[in-house]
């Protein structure tokens, strides 16, 4: 049984670890540096915003401005992964499935 979790463990971890290899992939590659505006923002006087596209913009702003967190919960994933693959592999260990070697 102990093969099993180990095997179902670190299956986990891969998977879990896709997600944060493919953001880390889009922030080495993005050339984000190359975007400059040099402007001032003037404010829409008497334009109406939808509440949909309000709500949107809010939680876009928010989840921006609180970026350690969400890379914090990136990072967890394949930890998460691991822990998922190990309670699976336990739980099939313990209905009697077992690795043998061929």
């Amino acid at each position: 049984m102990r093969a099993l979790v180990v095997v179902l463990m670190v299956l986990g971890f891969v998977v879990g670890g896709i997600p944060l290899l493919g953001v880390l992939i889009d922030v080495m590659t993005s050339s984000d540096r190359e975007i400059v505006y040099q402007g001032g923002y003037a404010p829409l006087t008497g334009v109406q915003m939808s509440r949909d596209y309000e709500s949107s913009l809010n939680l876009y702003f928010d989840s921006r401005s609180n970026a350690s967190r969400n890379w914090f919960l990136l990072a967890s994933f394949p930890f998460l992964g691991a822990g998922l693959g190990a309670l699976t592999a336990a739980l099939m260990g313990r209905r009697g499935w077992h690795l043998t070697r061929a």
